[in-house]
């Protein structure tokens, strides 16, 4: 069976839900709509000023919406380090929007479940990105969001399109529907397979962008990739939408499968793996952010698998984030400098807090 048919076909139609066990899997789920303004340069190449000028106008036009009235509005230039940081991670924002700041601003919206939200970014490399971010493997819901933004914007805003290349883009990669769909993967059983290079190459056969989820580390760290569609042009909303629902239920299942057969033939082995790196999150005195996300990698697996006692259920992808230097900073509420002996030792501490049980 060739790749397409391997990752498209098969569970084509499949649904899943947020108690579906596949969803340890597949840990996050963002949607993003790019659109640009008619007679506005790109972002990329306009002056400070023009983006400011453009940043008003969008301001204005999202503040006078009612369907947009529970949006926050943050100016990327007024905020500190530290609420930029902690902004970006807990809203799935790049990085990037912190290059340049002039001229950039974002609404936010929390969602109603801890770890989601939507988000309307400007002037970052397109003047507009609505970005829906969900729990788990969620599309169909993201896509519905990020959709139904554009559209209440669309209507005062004239977006640049061409009858042939669709929307235009600062990117000609993004041209056509400029939707782009990404989604994290938990794989710890995948990931240290020999078949991982195989699974990596059938996935860009099929249009998509495979790299860890830390994209300034070129090693994979805690199994965690970040997997988006890299083709928007030649194809329909739905059509996309459906394709990458397809990949996503097709991981799922490699990962399961790849999870049963390591139980069933190297019982010992991961057991020993589990052990071990409980021991160390119980009695390591200072634990790096690398070490810890490696360390609760496993430990996940081993819940996943039923194999270890003694720890609390849970969320993987939301404590990775919550042990990051700048959130024990502000749970902390640490105002001086802080080595990173002393940041290791806290996280250290938060970690057992968070995972182990109370008799352990």
């Amino acid at each position: 069976m060739n790749s397409e048919n391997f990752f498209l076909l098969k569970n084509k139609n499949g649904k899943t839900s947020p108690k579906n066990t596949g969803n340890r899997i597949i840990l996050n789920t963002t949607v993003r709509l790019l659109r640009n303004i008619t007679g506005y340069k790109f972002a990329s190449v306009s002056s400070g000023r023009e983006k400011s000028i453009l940043l008003k106008k969008i301001r204005q036009c999202v503040e006078s919406t009612k369907e947009l009235g529970a949006f926050r509005f943050f100016l990327v230039k007024n905020l500190q380090k530290i609420q930029r940081d902690l902004l970006l991670e807990d809203y799935m924002i790049s990085a990037r929007i912190a290059d340049k700041v002039q001229g950039k601003g974002l609404f936010i919206r929390s969602g109603k479940i801890k770890g989601e939200s939507s988000s309307i970014i400007i002037n970052q490399e397109d003047h507009l990105m609505m970005q829906s971010v969900r729990k788990w493997l969620n599309i169909s819901e993201a896509y519905h969001e990020a959709s139904e933004i554009e559209s209440h914007l669309e209507s005062k805003l004239n977006f640049t399109f061409d009858e042939n290349l669709g929307y235009l883009t600062a990117s000609p990669i993004n041209l056509g529907t400029a939707l782009k769909i990404s989604f994290i993967i938990h794989l710890p059983v995948m990931a240290a397979s020999p078949k991982i290079a195989e699974f990596v190459k059938k996935l860009n056969q099929v249009g998509c962008l495979v790299h860890g989820y830390f994209m300034d580390d070129s090693e994979v760290i805690g199994n965690l990739f970040k997997i988006s569609n890299m083709v928007t042009l030649g194809k329909g909303e739905e059509d996309i939408v459906e394709e990458i629902q397809a990949i996503c239920l097709n991981i799922i299942d490699d990962e399961q499968n790849a999870r049963r057969k390591l139980k069933k033939n190297d019982l010992l082995g991961i057991k020993d793996n589990i052990c071990r790196s409980f021991g160390l999150l119980k009695y390591a005195k200072i634990l790096s952010y690398e070490e810890s996300v490696e360390l609760l990698s496993i430990i996940r697996l081993g819940l996943d698998l039923d194999l270890i006692s003694g720890v609390k259920d849970f969320d993987y992808f939301e404590l990775i984030n919550k042990i990051r230097d700048p959130y024990i900073i502000l749970d902390q509420e640490i105002s001086e400098k802080v080595d990173s002996d002393r940041m290791d030792l806290m996280r250290a501490d938060l970690i057992r807090e968070k995972i182990l049980k109370e008799s352990s």
